[in-house]
């Protein structure tokens, strides 16, 4: 009977794991979604606004040069105070989206390494089960499980410096073969 009991814990907790696994997935889908399209609302906000600075800059051109021709530049600060009060809440605006837009983007960014890291994680745990599984089964000695674990543990350990070298070699920064280097001797085969 203890056998069976131990199966259906190990069937639960399988399960359970699974759920929760999936449940974070979905809300990390469904929270990734919402910023992405309120990346975008912020975006189109920003181009709108853009075009409407562009006419308050052609209307303050036209008045500065309106005012060349009829008073010579006198009260030249008087003359465009009114195409300047238009736009300066409009640029305020844009600023205030612009900062708004780089939140949300190291907010996604973030959210991305999180996962890529998890990654690691689980291929570190399988790697781990494998070869402890190996040892009991006498396929590898203790030393050998120690030496491979302790690579795949330097994988887990050097993830930042991973992501930094694939994002140099993505900005051609460096060649393929200085890639494969940097990341054989980070632990990644």
């Amino acid at each position: 009977m203890g056998l069976f009991n131990k199966i259906k814990t190990q069937a639960t907790t399988i399960g359970s794991n699974i759920s929760e696994s999936t449940s974070k997935l979905s809300s990390d889908m469904s929270t990734s979604m919402k910023e992405n399209s309120k990346l975008s609302a912020i975006r189109s906000e920003i181009t709108s606004i853009e075009g409407q600075l562009n006419i308050g800059y052609q209307d303050i051109g036209k008045k500065y040069v309106e005012n060349l021709l009829e008073n010579q530049g006198q009260n030249i600060e008087s003359a465009l105070q009114e195409a300047l009060n238009r736009v300066e809440p409009l640029l305020e605006k844009k600023i205030e989206l612009e900062d708004e837009a780089i939140e949300i983007e190291k907010k996604l960014k973030d959210q991305i390494i999180i996962q890529e890291k998890a990654i690691f994680q689980k291929e570190y745990d399988q790697e781990k089960e494998k070869l402890e599984k190996a040892v009991k089964l006498d396929v590898i000695s203790v030393a050998e499980k120690e030496q491979k674990l302790a690579k795949a543990r330097l994988k887990l350990d050097n993830f930042d410096t991973i992501r930094k070298v694939k994002k140099q070699y993505e900005m051609s920064l460096i060649s393929k073969d200085e890639l494969n280097e940097k990341l054989a001797a980070l632990g990644v085969q």
